[in-house]
């Protein structure tokens, strides 16, 4: 078969409209083939180069007589550039849910509870670069829950080996509640509550139930009469 060269390719686009790095709203013109135009607001990383030379072989389709086709192959390191990808975009919803807590008129601990969060993930990506700091799905989760009970006080809360929300609420004669939040919209609880037929003993109950129907699952424990204001 004969071999095309695709570093030709960049001939088919004007260098002078390839910018590295654009600010502003303003209308980005697209010069490759298609010219479609778009804008955005943040700043975009454009690369300088398309195409890196390399050799590739042409096959021909059935019907298709005097047309180029072209096998493009992804680079090698396409599942490191996947990953890196899916992580940024994983940690932009997480600092945007976060600011969502920051300026939420129902949560009235919101701007402590922000601060908090944002120094768990931080804490986090100095630990280990490549790791979520806080699973979006996770804060997704808690986020919700407090939206549905707004009258719950500030729990304590801390990061599972998952990177999962785990909010917990400590009250009187070492009663505890707590919850991890998973990703899939289910929740882990446990509670500890005192025995009162053997005062030094604990009763602990645990379970698993979606985030929405969790409090009405507790109901019987009287687990909201001490989290509550």
């Amino acid at each position: 078969m004969a071999e095309i060269d695709l570093y030709k390719m960049l001939n088919r686009f004007d260098p002078a409209q390839i910018p590295s790095i654009v600010y502003g709203n303003k209308s980005i013109e697209d010069n490759s083939p298609n010219d479609y135009p778009y804008t955005d607001t943040a700043a975009w990383e454009l690369p300088s180069k398309i195409f890196s030379k390399t050799r590739y072989r042409n096959t021909a389709f059935v019907n298709q007589e005097e047309s180029d086709t072209f096998i493009i192959d992804l680079p090698e390191n396409q599942d490191a550039i996947t990953q890196a990808t899916l992580l940024k975009s994983e940690e932009d919803q997480v600092q945007e849910l976060i600011f969502r807590i920051k300026w939420s008129r129902s949560i009235f601990y919101q701007e402590s509870l922000a601060n908090k969060l944002f120094t768990l993930f931080y804490d986090a990506k100095e630990e280990d670069p490549d790791c979520l700091g806080i699973a979006a799905e996770s804060l997704r989760n808690f986020y919700n829950f407090l939206q549905l009970h707004p009258n719950i006080k500030c729990p304590t809360i801390s990061l599972t080996p998952d990177y999962d929300i785990y909010a917990s609420w400590r009250g009187e004669q070492n009663r505890v509640f707590s919850i991890h939040f998973l990703p899939d919209g289910d929740a882990r609880f446990v509670i500890f509550k005192p025995n009162d037929r053997h005062p030094t003993r604990k009763i602990r109950i645990s379970g698993v139930a979606t985030t929405d129907i969790l409090m009405e699952t507790v109901t019987p424990y009287c687990v909201e009469g001490w989290i509550s204001e």
